[in-house]
Order: structure tokens, then C-alpha cells, then sequence
């Protein structure tokens, strides 16, 4: 006969929610430029560099990570997880957008090599993913398609279903710095039709790459940063490049109040407020770490302006990183995986995990989801030899309870929990 105490039969159903919701979790291997996107309540991360531990012949990853956010974590421990379908190649410095049934991840650009032999194996410039099927294909579209390229960013008009991407290098994985063209073409891709098109250039800034866009709520994308012509010189921050897709123009404006250091490789989100939040990035010469790293640009006045935020919690800062991923769920702006600057061979960022909760600029150690009623779960039937239909219900409502709790320090290891289970047995 079993024998319970209340405390036991916490922990007991605690175990088994763990087990059942939180799956098989993986540590990642450490990575840069890769492609990040946030589809309902998943963030997938497709692809990336990684000198020092990629499983295969090419530093170039075919992953695609995920991690699922209707969960409480703490950073310290991130649940990530890996899907079995790999990318038909190896991705990096791409770009990844929903469709408009957020079932479909489409990969724009970027290097695309064969993970097995490094070498260049396909020449297509947009490929599609489908959560349903897990099938990897290449879009048949209409238009002007074009052509190749890298170190680009990119947004899509969720209202309208158009993804705008501008500039990038031309050269791919094999070309050589004598052969590479810097661009400055507007490309526009109508995931509704399938059809490409081709912005204006008149007024538009020079050539660029590693740059950060933002659209606004008003259809104004917000081009910070990067560097243009040849690669060598980095933009100033303070003059922003604008792209209206409504009258389909290039205005242009100097942000105001601080002075800032130029960057490039660093990441932006906008807040619920239409504040730009940057974070991170590289400066020239010599790859130096900026030393603000934090700073928000505030879109509602005329010229915008930036500022630099007061930053609580310190001690959870993380170092100055590049070409790494970011992504705003709800108040909180998620950063993962990056390089730290300067960059050194020797020195590569392990995968890591900071969060920075935009409400009051701390960086904190847990996250916890806003309460939806979409997503509440109203039991879990469990059934165990020696327990009756009456203390399985009693199981059932405390273990609950005590999940609802969300505390911090939820996510630990199976192995840890089945150490913290006590059975009394007489």
C-alpha cells in the first residue's frame, strides 16, 4: 500500500505536468546570424554560424530551433527544442517572415550552402516552410525575382501581406570581396499573389547592409545603422532612412538629443508605444563594442529622438553582442545567441539567453506569460496502481493550484525532480 503526504502529492503532479508539457529540452550549440521569428506562441530560430560545434562538415546550421513561450523559464535554463526537419541547407544571414496564415515560414535570402560539402548547391532566393506538413519548398512566384543576397533585413505588413526587404551584399558563400555588389534596391513580395515588385529609387539611401528596419503603424519603415557603399563605412545613426509604402517615397530625417556611436549588426523591436528599441552592435574599425548598448528612439515626436535608458539589474547585462536574435513577446524583449565584440576566434559566445523587460529597462532571469483564457488547461487525468478515483481528484486540484503558482524556478530537469520525489510506503 502507498501512502502520500500533501507535500509529496505536490511534487508528485508537478512531475508529471513537467513531463507531459515540457518535453525533451536541448542545449544549442553556440550561433550567430541566424533568422528568428515569432509564429502564435512558438519563436523558431533557423539556422545561423557556429565555427567551433556545428554537427556537421559546414559552419553553416541546418537547424531550426523553437522555443515555446506560453510557458513560465527561467533564462538560466531555456527550454529549447530542436525539430527533426532540418533545412534542406545551411542558413545564415536570411531572413525569416510568417505567411498571412501564420502556418508558413518563408527563408529570403541569405547564404545557402550544402551542410555536407560547404559548398553553394542552390541558387533559389526564397524558400517556404510549412508547420503542418513539415515540407520545405521552393515558392513559385510571378514578377521581377531578385537576385541573391545577404546581411539584410526585412518586415512584412501583416494587413497588407508585403514583405519589404532592401539593399544587401550580392556576393554568396563563394564570392570573393572584389566581386561583391552593395545594393540599394527596394524588393517587395505580396505573399497573397506570390508576386514580386520593385520599390521606388528615387531618393533612396545608399547601398547598405547590417542595418535594422522597423515598420511602423503608420506604414513608415525605419532604416537605423548598417554600413553602405563598399561595407567599410558605417552609417550614421542620427540619419534615418525612410521608406513610406503607402505613397511608395524615400523621406529622410536627422533623429535628435543624444549622440550616439554608429553600429552595425545590432537588432531593433518596437514596443506597443511605437518606441524603436536597439540593443548591441559592432562599431569601426577594430569590431569595438558600442558603449551604449541600449537605446530608444522615440517615433512619436518630430524629428525623433533617441535616448538612452537608465538599465536596472545589472549584474544580468549581457555583454555587448552582434548579429544576434531579438524578439519583443509582450513587455519583454527577448535576446539569443550572437558574437560577443570585439569578435575573436578564440571567443565565441556560448548559447545564452537575456531577457529585458521594456516596461521599466531590467534585464531579468524569468519569464512569465501574460494569464490567457484562451490557453488555460482544466486538468490532466492520470491514473496510478494503489490510488483511488477520490485522491486522484484530490491530485488533480492541488497539483493545479500549485501550477498555476507559475514560481520561479519551474523549469528544472526531470532527473532533478524525480530526486525531489519522496514516497512513503508501509
Amino acid at each position: 500500500m502507498i501512502r502520500m503526504n500533501i507535500n509529496n502529492i505536490k511534487i508528485f503532479f508537478l512531475l508529471i505536468i513537467l513531463s507531459i508539457e515540457i518535453g525533451q529540452s536541448v542545449i544549442p550549440v553556440e550561433r550567430y546570424s541566424l533568422s528568428s521569428v515569432l509564429i502564435d506562441k512558438r519563436i523558431y530560430f533557423l539556422g545561423g554560424e557556429s565555427y567551433h560545434h556545428s554537427p556537421k562538415n559546414s559552419t553553416t546550421l541546418d537547424q531550426i530551433l523553437y522555443l515555446d513561450i506560453s510557458k513560465p523559464f527561467n533564462t538560466l535554463n531555456p527550454p529549447f527544442e530542436i525539430l527533426p526537419n532540418t533545412i534542406p541547407f545551411g542558413s545564415s544571414y536570411a531572413i525569416a517572415f510568417p505567411s498571412s496564415q501564420k502556418n508558413v515560414i518563408y527563408l529570403f535570402g541569405g547564404i545557402t550552402v550544402n551542410v555536407n560539402t560547404d559548398l553553394d548547391d542552390f541558387k533559389s532566393i526564397l524558400h517556404s516552410y510549412n508547420l503542418e506538413t513539415n515540407e520545405w519548398t521552393i515558392p513559385t512566384t510571378s514578377g521581377i525575382v531578385p537576385g541573391r543576397r545577404k546581411d539584410i533585413s526585412g518586415v512584412i505588413n501583416n494587413n497588407t501581406g508585403k514583405f519589404y526587404a532592401f539593399g544587401g551584399v550580392s556576393d554568396q558563400y563563394t564570392g570573393t570581396p572584389n566581386n561583391s555588389i552593395i545594393l540599394n534596391d527596394m524588393n517587395i513580395f505580396d505573399i497573397n499573389t506570390l508576386a514580386w515588385s520593385i520599390g521606388s529609387i528615387i531618393n533612396a539611401p545608399l547601398p547598405r547592409v547590417d542595418y535594422t528596419a522597423t515598420l511602423l503603424s503608420n506604414g513608415i519603415i525605419v532604416f537605423i545603422g548598417g554600413r553602405e557603399t563598399h561595407a567599410v563605412r558605417v552609417v550614421d545613426i542620427n540619419q534615418l532612412a525612410l521608406y513610406d509604402t503607402k505613397a511608395d517615397e524615400w523621406p529622410s530625417m536627422t533623429a535628435r538629443n543624444v549622440t550616439m556611436e554608429n553600429r552595425f549588426l545590432h537588432s531593433a523591436v518596437l514596443t506597443p508605444d511605437e518606441r524603436i528599441i536597439i540593443f548591441g552592435g559592432r562599431q569601426v574599425p577594430n569590431d569595438n563594442p558600442v558603449l551604449n548598448q541600449l537605446a530608444v528612439l522615440n517615433t512619436k515626436t518630430t524629428p525623433y529622438e533617441w535616448s538612452i535608458p537608465q538599465v536596472s539589474a545589472i549584474g544580468n547585462m549581457p555583454l555587448t553582442t552582434a548579429a544576434h536574435s531579438a524578439i519583443l513577446v509582450e513587455n519583454y524583449m527577448f535576446i539569443n545567441f550572437g558574437q560577443i565584440t570585439p569578435f575573436k576566434n578564440s571567443q565565441i559566445q556560448l548559447p545564452f539567453f537575456f531577457i529585458l523587460d521594456i516596461r521599466n529597462f531590467t534585464w531579468v532571469t524569468q519569464y512569465e506569460p501574460e494569464p490567457s483564457d484562451n490557453g488555460k488547461q482544466i486538468g490532466i487525468i492520470i491514473g496510478a496502481v494503489g490510488i483511488s478515483v477520490g485522491v486522484v481528484t484530490v491530485v488533480g486540484f492541488l497539483g493545479y493550484k500549485y501550477y498555476k503558482k507559475q514560481r520561479q524556478g519551474l523549469y528544472i530537469s526531470r532527473d532533478r525532480l524525480r530526486l525531489c520525489l519522496t514516497v512513503t510506503t508501509t
